[in-house]
């Protein structure tokens, strides 16, 4: 998996948070960053570095009507620009999808095989949404939790977190065995020290020979 690959997914994540920012800002001017991020599964501070470059960039105007209150207009080019991000999106969705829908397949599959029947999903978002989804039926439990979780109370952690997969594996990589630490090649996470690979996916539970 090439960085470039790993670039596409990150920009497809940011897209929809872009998408979502500039939709919500038409619809309601007086919107807070703090529901948006929240309705996204990002950080305060991330929405609001994403809406400082709206302004920047002249598709966003910003009022304040008070200390404690600003509105948020879409200029011309912003209306421009959002019809171009929702084509662009919808066409990077569908590969981002088959993509996520089929390592986490492979994942879930060698998961059943070695009894680990409860996946802990470390990051919230579409990516957390696809990996719950492929589990239902396999007889993996999946939870969605973050990096201060209890991970001793589950067989296995799998990264789904799309923003900022490295420094989420890093933060966690000394509070899960390597190998119940899982991790998916469209997240291009680097793990040194990890040598046994499933076709798709950067699986440390059992050697390929083992599958």
């Amino acid at each position: 998996m090439s960085t470039a690959t790993f670039q596409k997914t990150r920009v497809q994540t940011e897209q929809k948070v872009m998408v979502h920012l500039l939709s919500e800002i038409e619809r309601n001017p007086s919107f807070t960053q703090r529901g948006l991020a929240s309705e996204l599964g990002i950080a305060l501070g991330l929405m609001n570095q994403y809406l400082k470059r709206c302004v920047t960039k002249g598709w966003v105007r910003a009022t304040q009507l008070s200390p404690r209150r600003i509105t948020y207009f879409l200029t011309p080019e912003g209306l421009k620009e959002k019809g171009k991000m929702v084509t662009d999106y919808l066409a990077r969705s569908l590969t981002f999808f088959r993509d996520a829908r089929c390592q986490c397949e492979q994942v879930f599959s060698v998961c059943k095989k070695q009894n680990c029947l409860h996946v802990a999903l470390v990051g919230e978002g579409d990516l957390a949404d696809i990996a719950n989804l492929v589990a239902l039926g396999t007889g993996v439990q999946t939870t969605v939790v973050d990096c201060h979780a209890d991970f001793t109370k589950f067989d296995a952690v799998l990264i789904t977190d799309v923003m900022t997969p490295q420094d989420t594996f890093d933060a966690i990589k000394d509070k899960v065995e390597e190998q119940r630490l899982l991790t998916l090649k469209l997240l291009h996470i680097s793990r040194s020290g990890t040598s046994s690979r499933v076709e798709g996916s950067d699986l440390n539970l059992v050697s390929e020979e083992q599958i």
